[in-house]
């Protein structure tokens, strides 16, 4: 995988990962847990999840892991779609209404 990414595009997906990642922590703070809690209801260490933060490297596994503790589903999106939908949306082309030609 190393020779695929370069090095700008590792960066972004640690990122993204980071980003995420920090999104499951605070709704797990939401709900009351610790890092630590939440680490141990998703099978996995405290210094692991600790140590994958600071490296903002994630297995998917582990993320996954990590939402189902919280009662969450990690989902993979088109990464365009949202742009597409708006561009639709201004061309009024998203939708039609009933009786239009």
């Amino acid at each position: 995988m190393d020779t695929i990414l370069s090095n700008m595009e590792r960066h972004k997906l640690n990122r993204r990962i980071t980003e995420k990642l920090e999104n499951l922590l605070t709704r797990a703070k939401a709900q009351g847990l610790s890092q630590k809690e939440l680490a141990a209801r998703a099978g996995i260490s405290e210094v692991g999840l600790s140590q994958a933060k600071a490296r903002g490297d994630l297995r998917v596994s582990t993320l996954e892991a990590l939402a189902n503790a919280l009662d969450m589903t990690i989902e993979f999106k088109p990464r365009h779609f949202r742009n597409a939908a708006i561009a639709a949306i201004r061309e009024g082309q998203f939708f039609e209404l009933a009786g239009e030609p």
